[in-house]
């Protein structure tokens, strides 16, 4: 998969449309309550994230900039999982399921690029379409994000929500009447994807900037 570096927020939103109305459906359909459990309260440090393709680096970050643009990482990661927790609480009760978590490259502005994370997590039991979007929606708004909401009268069983901050930080839900989504993407931190992977995944990637220390995702 290649690199999404450059690619502006709504190009990006638009892709993930296409690709998210094609296959929801098909994912939640297989969907059981019983998954609810997998990477659940492990979340954070027993799964280990699929990544993009990392583009070939300039191999001369600073180490000790490399290992700080990693810790950042891990604490976008962290805030991701409380910002998703606190969304699917403000739904309801319903049961989800994270069906992947991968790192891929973004823009963080002013030119830079850098490396966020990517969730989505789905859910099998049935939620109040237009209530449960309202809340979202204000939920989302009172943390700085703009929202937009999408319907269409051929499809009256979903209904899309979309929001961005400060033009990044992508996040979306889709309240469906066959089964629910939330996608989600944390903060990017800028810096050299090809040094952050090796950092962060020393065993597929490469030693890392110092023997001494590879940090993993907790």
């Amino acid at each position: 998969m290649s690199p999404r570096a450059g690619a502006g927020p709504v190009e990006l939103f638009q892709k993930r449309v296409n690709r998210m109305t094609h296959e929801l459906r098909m994912r939640l359909k297989t969907l059981r309550v019983t998954i609810a459990l997998f990477c659940g309260a492990a979340f954070l440090s027993a799964c280990t994230p699929t990544t993009e393709n990392p583009m070939t680096g300039s191999n001369n970050s600073d180490p000790a900039t490399v290992k700080a643009q990693v810790e950042e990482l891990k604490q976008a990661l962290k805030d991701l999982h409380a910002f998703k927790t606190e969304t699917q609480k403000a739904i309801g009760p319903q049961k989800w399921a994270d069906e992947g978590l991968r790192n891929i490259a973004c823009n963080a502005g002013d030119g830079r690029e850098g490396v966020n994370y990517s969730v989505l997590t789905l859910t099998s039991d049935p939620v109040d379409l237009e209530l449960s979007v309202s809340v979202v929606k204000a939920f989302w708004e009172s943390k700085g994000f703009t929202t937009r909401v999408e319907t269409n009268p051929r499809d009256p069983g979903l209904i899309r929500l979309y929001a961005n901050q400060n033009g990044g930080h992508l996040v979306s839900y889709f309240a469906n009447i066959e089964g629910s989504s939330l996608e989600m993407d944390s903060a990017c931190v800028a810096g050299d994807q090809h040094e952050i992977y090796k950092e962060l995944y020393p065993e597929i990637y490469g030693t890392p900037s110092s023997p001494s220390s590879s940090p993993s995702v907790n």
